[in-house]
């Protein structure tokens, strides 16, 4: 028992972490001015992700009886190949949304794979469950304006080598 615990805390951490590491690249991102059509959803999903950041890191410290929450980071960013590429490529709007759809979904699955715990805390569940369902309709969201565009059906989830 002790040890599903603590698996699911290291998920936790691992998940605000990733959230931080999103806030930062969105918020790289609205400053730059490579892709202006982008800009209101970099900031809105900034602006969302230091959002998600504080409520897990409230949950992260409440889950963990209000000891000193360690400085959280991951060692595998999820978001940070998505900020290298955006910044240092000349991508069209297609590939934009086709890697940007591709980041999200891992997100939600860090998300996934939390929530798969058995033992994780209700009120932790809850507002995991929460999170995730605002990042699936922010997918869904990406995938519609895919298909209007593009009129190609699914949208492709693994980013073309460019």
């Amino acid at each position: 028992m002790e040890r599903e615990r603590s698996a699911w805390e290291n998920a936790l951490n691992e998940l605000v972490a990733q959230t931080k590491a999103c806030e930062h690249t969105y918020g790289t991102l609205i400053q730059s001015d490579r892709y202006p059509t982008w800009q209101t959803y970099f900031k809105k999903r900034h602006f969302e992700e230091r959002n998600f950041d504080k409520i897990l890191a409230d949950e992260y410290h409440a889950v963990n009886e209000n000891k000193v929450v360690p400085d959280i980071r991951t060692d595998t960013p999820i978001f940070e190949p998505l900020e290298k590429q955006l910044l240092e490529k000349n991508l069209s709007d297609r590939e934009v949304i086709v890697l940007i759809t591709a980041n999200e979904e891992a997100l939600v699955l860090q998300y996934q794979n939390l929530l798969a715990f058995d033992k994780l805390p209700k009120t932790t569940s809850a507002l995991l469950q929460s999170q995730a369902e605002d990042l699936n309709s922010t997918i869904q969201s990406l995938r519609m304006d895919y298909n209007t565009k593009y009129r190609t059906g699914p949208t492709e989830t693994q980013p073309r080598t460019l």
